[in-house]
């Protein structure tokens, strides 16, 4: 049995995954960004209900990007990071670095095994705005 719960791993794979160069950002699932719509929707609902400024109400949760299961047959997490990478590094060893850096994170928040799996879903341009020439 592990202490750890599902969302506190997925956060210290998220936080652990966006440390690693050539990380852009985190892809949520489709489910997780139809659940963050619903929830930003209706948080801008009662905003603007109340007349509150909703400027958060369209922040991603904490571990989008990331899903962790445990199995408890095994007693192995099954962690599953999706990725947006920079170009300009080898896609292959920034998802290596993600994985090694997600599963020291999973090993720290609950010790024993665990499998992870890292999808690059995309590689963006210059993400800090600058004009691409050529």
């Amino acid at each position: 049995m592990t202490a750890a719960d599902p969302r506190s791993v997925e956060r210290a794979v998220a936080h652990a995954a966006l440390s690693v160069p050539g990380v852009a950002g985190l892809q949520p699932g489709l489910g997780r960004s139809l659940a963050d719509a619903a929830h930003a929707a209706h948080a801008a609902h009662a905003a603007h209900a109340q007349h509150a400024p909703g400027a958060d109400a369209a922040a991603p949760a904490p571990g989008a990007g990331v899903r962790a299961r445990y199995a408890r047959d095994s007693g192995v997490w099954h962690v599953e990071v999706r990725c947006v990478l920079t170009e300009g590094r080898r896609a292959l060893d920034t998802a290596r670095a993600v994985r090694a850096r997600a599963r020291a994170a999973v090993n720290r928040q609950a010790p024993g095994g665990c499998v992870v799996a890292v999808t690059i879903t995309r590689i963006v341009g210059d993400v800090r705005g600058r004009a691409r020439t050529g």
